[in-house]
């Protein structure tokens, strides 16, 4: 989630646009089944150590109001997750449980109070990993960037 008036006034002054990613509640997050990730119509499992050869082509999905907004795949990323946690790691200490944002699909649009977002992680094969329903809410108060 991102709030776009706070971004277009960081990108005035220079700033880190990423000021306008931080805000509480903006990272909704689904459950990937604990550290494993289920394969074959969850007859076996896989850890999550070991999915290097599935992370490639995972397929992300975003609806908004049953609309699909955004559907695309790890295999489009300019980076394989392999190499990203190798560079990642070789700056800070990565330990279980961190979550590493890297982008999004094509298709960023508004989300609006009272919308129902559904996103869902699955496999190439069409396994579902992970899915999170919500209905998006207003931020009493709306978001204000105060930065002299």
């Amino acid at each position: 989630m991102t709030a776009r008036n706070v971004q277009e006034q960081v990108k005035k002054r220079g700033l880190p646009w990423s000021t306008a990613k931080g805000f509480d509640t903006f990272t909704p997050i689904g459950y990937v089944a604990g550290t494993h990730v289920f394969i074959d119509n969850g007859s076996t499992h896989l850890s999550l150590s070991h999915a290097r050869a599935y992370a490639h082509d995972l397929k992300l999905s975003l609806k908004v109001n049953g609309a699909v907004k955004q559907d695309g795949s790890t295999a489009d990323m300019i980076a394989r997750i392999p190499r990203l946690l190798e560079h990642i790691s070789s700056i800070m200490t990565l330990e279980e449980g961190d979550l590493i944002l890297t982008g999004t699909p094509a298709g960023v649009g508004p989300v609006n109070p009272g919308d129902k977002v559904e996103c869902s992680l699955t496999t190439s094969a069409g396994q579902e990993l992970s899915s999170l329903i919500f209905t998006a809410v207003a931020r009493q108060g709306g978001y204000q960037f105060k930065a002299e």
